[in-house]
């Protein structure tokens, strides 16, 4: 009985944590779809209780503006408060990510002034040399469907 207790622990504590991808770096020539992205991304990555963190800071080279947005892939809630940069609006984004097929995914609901205004899923990976950030959701009735790509500095 003892054995059986343990091998069912030790499966569900494997499944639980699914692997995570490897994306600490530092990432320049960026695009989007629309326009190419004066700027770069710097990846840092460590592990914390059990579950990666990704640390993203994005530095934007025409407003001078750095921004930096954590993962934690525990798949709890993490509120946070952030200014909007485009429409300089202060929000509370709730969110929670994960590790699912060396995607780092999330999910995140925005609220106004106690009201939901979008909510937005987004999935960051690598393939090969180049980081991918795929964003999709909605805020105010609006659809967002945004593509980041970047290169690895060497």
């Amino acid at each position: 009985m003892k054995l059986l207790f343990i091998i069912s622990t030790l499966t569900f504590s494997a499944l639980s944590y699914a692997e995570c991808p490897a994306l600490q770096g530092r990432y320049n020539k960026c695009y989007s779809e629309v326009r190419t992205i004066k700027g770069e991304y710097i990846v840092d990555q460590h592990q914390e209780s059990n579950y990666e963190v990704y640390d993203i800071e994005y530095n934007d080279d025409e407003t001078g503006e750095s921004r930096t947005e954590q993962f934690k892939t525990n798949d709890q809630v993490i509120s946070r408060k952030e200014v909007l940069p485009r429409i300089n609006v202060r929000v509370r984004i709730e969110g929670k990510a994960r590790c699912e097929g060396l995607a780092v995914n999330s999910d995140a609901d925005v609220y106004f002034l106690g009201a939901k205004v979008g909510s937005f899923t987004s999935s960051i990976f690598r393939e090969g040399k180049i980081l991918k950030s795929n964003i999709d959701g909605a805020y105010l009735g609006k659809d967002v469907h945004k593509r980041i790509v970047c290169t690895l500095e060497e």
